[in-house]
């Protein structure tokens, strides 16, 4: 695997460490932690993209949660917003 900071998705939309996600329908926002490319990957938007959950009004307060919050990036573009 290949840490970076950032992804550029072909539609331009950009994924970076300490980002902070919102989906109305989910009791917490995402904060990206890690970015990671699988070797000899090209395509952007199957980087994975770690997660925490934090409280929907303080990005610095952490939610435990049982859901994973590792996902591609493609998966963060469509059902979350910055």
């Amino acid at each position: 695997m290949i840490k970076v900071e950032e992804v550029v998705l072909f539609d331009g939309w950009d994924i970076r460490v300490n980002d902070v996600f919102s989906n109305p329908s989910m009791p917490y926002r995402l904060k990206v932690k890690k970015i990671e490319l699988e070797d000899g990957e090209t395509d952007l938007n199957n980087a994975w993209v770690h997660c925490i959950a934090v409280h929907l009004k303080n990005k610095n307060k952490v939610i435990n949660t049982s859901e994973n919050l590792c996902n591609r990036a493609w998966y963060i573009n469509e059902f979350w917003t910055k």
